[in-house]
């Protein structure tokens, strides 16, 4: 009986230490990681206003640009350990001509590696495999998405009026 309590204390203690790390992560370095690791992509974020909290990070009014070339105009995006939320987002330029311009929402939780967006193209969902590093996206479309983007939905394969992208990384 004293190995399940001393199990049951261990088990705790990760947990506890894995909240509380969490937790006191500094918010403004995870700002920070999030616009490095979109630049060393080529991706640049210029935001007019920047807040960090106990709880994450915000940017408002955010323009993303790949390159030089100007892609969206993200009206607010929040960075949490378990959460990141982006809405608002208007599409320009090159990404604009493969879909429609409005995202209402896009929201990934890497925990659960559940992905979840909506908008203009319809609604998305998709789950992420950490140990088979694999993406599955499904697509619910909108009638304007079948109508005018039938080019980028020729990406997917359709089953049932919905359409499943996998990738692996």
């Amino acid at each position: 009986m004293i190995w399940l309590k001393r199990s049951f204390l261990a088990l705790l203690a990760v947990a506890l230490w894995v909240v509380l790390s969490l937790l006191f992560l500094s918010k403004e370095r995870l700002c920070n990681g999030a616009v490095e690791a979109a630049a060393s992509k080529g991706v640049t974020l210029c935001y007019d206003g920047r807040t960090a909290s106990m709880l994450g990070c915000r940017l408002e009014r955010t323009t993303v640009l790949y390159g030089h070339a100007p892609v969206a105009k993200v009206g607010l995006a929040l960075f949490t350990p378990w959460k990141i939320e982006i809405s608002k987002i208007r599409l320009e330029g090159l990404a604009a001509s493969m879909l429609p311009p409005k995202i209402a929402t896009v929201r990934f939780e890497p925990l659960g590696g559940t992905i979840y967006a909506e908008g203009d193209f319809g609604v998305l969902r998709g789950d992420v495999a950490w140990s088979g590093r694999r993406v599955n996206l499904e697509l619910t479309p909108s009638s304007l998405m079948k109508r005018e983007f039938g080019a980028t939905l020729r990406e997917f394969r359709q089953k049932n009026g919905k359409y499943t992208y996998a990738l692996s990384f």
